[in-house]
């Protein structure tokens, strides 16, 4: 099983919340690029 994704189907991003194009992860409580693939082991689509 692979754990990479797109941080903009995932739960834990706020789009409301942005710093210049990206979205922040409540997660890991940094900003995301939403377009980028990285890897993941919390992700939870909405």
């Amino acid at each position: 099983m692979d754990y990479y994704c797109k941080c903009k189907n995932c739960e834990e991003i706020d789009p409301t919340e942005r710093s210049g194009q990206k979205w922040y992860c409540e997660y890991y409580r940094t900003y995301e690029d939403p377009d980028v693939v990285r890897e993941c082991k919390h992700y939870r689509e909405r």
